[in-house]
């Protein structure tokens, strides 16, 4: 996977060769304008440059008004110059064929603004990682460009905006204007890089969040201990249980993301999950996300469990009796030991 830092190199030397596609290369020789925050702002969305072909790429003369479009000339013309450069108004200017004129997205134009926040301990655009986090210390080098409909922050337009061509019912006023389409659909081949930042974003047990199978580990155990410590006459029969769902799920971890090569039951699981869409690494997210999600209901449940036990040693003690919590307990128990079914023989993770 192409990454931000592997298109931009020291922010004005756009590495043309990780282009498959000849359109974009065509668009790219000599900065035909459009710069790196152009491209660092694609890569933003998701998209891995180095993985979009020719065929993927439609172009026609009319914008289709969906996902991102690249105006541009086929040839060289001579367009009158209006805008920021008044020097020049009222005479004709020349734009080489293969300009990029303006950049559509949904139809309407880009207008971005850009800026370079301090690096944080996991900057995830570069991988790169360091300890000093305060607007003092060291910046990332990979623009941060945020694009969108005109505003006070945004007042820059990807192409040639200097010349004044900065709405679209000007720019098809240019004689041999074409648009490059770009779909953002997500089961796009080239689309890879934004479902999984999606997905690591989405993965999520209880409360907390997580990305690797590291950090699940360390959560899941931590839930886990926590439970046990709370634990009062607890019947070792779901406790067992609970140890169990906790080590499958682990197990399925280890195999979905962690490197682990599963086997059994395990491996039929993320056979079937893993490998559906064009994004192999996001169908595991979604599997991961999944049992997170899956093995915190089975915590709550558990919780309620036990607070159930409480109530029920509370009664004794004020009335003498555990007649009025014992339905409680029996259904809390009931509860879980339904969910810790499902998730033993894989109901849930194969729904």
């Amino acid at each position: 996977m192409i990454k931000i830092k592997d298109i931009i190199k020291e922010h004005k030397i756009i590495m043309t060769e990780s282009f498959a596609a000849g359109k974009l290369r065509a668009l790219t020789n000599n900065w035909r304008g459009n710069d790196s925050d152009f491209w660092s702002y694609g890569a933003k969305l998701g998209i891995e440059w180095n993985k979009i072909t020719d065929k993927e790429i439609q172009t026609s003369t009319k914008p289709k008004k969906k996902g991102i479009e690249i105006a541009y000339v086929d040839k060289d013309v001579t367009v009158p110059v209006k805008g920021k450069k008044s020097w020049y108004r009222g005479d004709n200017f020349g734009i080489d064929k293969f300009t990029t004129i303006l950049v559509l997205k949904d139809g309407k134009p880009l207008w971005y603004t850009k800026g370079w926040r301090p690096i944080t301990n996991v900057m995830t655009a570069t991988g790169k990682t360091t300890k000093r986090t305060s607007y003092s210390g060291p910046r990332s080098k990979v623009p941060d460009v945020t694009a969108g409909s005109r505003s006070y922050s945004r007042d820059k337009t990807f192409g040639m905006n200097e010349l004044g061509y900065q709405a679209l019912s000007s720019v098809m006023k240019i004689p041999g204007i074409k648009f490059h389409h770009i779909s953002l659909e997500e089961d796009q081949p080239y689309m890879g890089a934004g479902v999984k930042r999606q997905m690591r974003q989405a993965a999520q047990f209880g409360a907390a969040k997580f990305t690797t199978n590291d950090e699940f580990k360390r959560i899941n155990q931590q839930y886990f201990d926590e439970l046990l410590k709370a634990r009062l006459n607890d019947p070792k029969k779901l406790q067992k249980k609970l140890k169990q769902a906790k080590d499958l799920a682990q197990k399925i971890m280890d195999g979905a993301i962690g490197g682990v090569k599963p086997t059994g039951k395990i491996k039929k699981l993320i056979d079937m999950k893993v490998g559906v869409s064009s994004s192999p690494e996001a169908d595991a997210y979604r599997l991961a996300s999944s049992v997170g999600d899956k093995l915190s209901t089975l915590y709550s449940e558990y919780g309620y469990y036990l607070k159930a036990l409480e109530k029920e040693k509370e009664d004794k003690i004020k009335y003498g009796t555990t007649d009025f919590a014992r339905s409680e307990v029996e259904s809390a128990a009931k509860s879980f030991q339904s969910y810790w079914r499902d998730i033993m023989q894989f109901k849930l993770w194969l729904s």
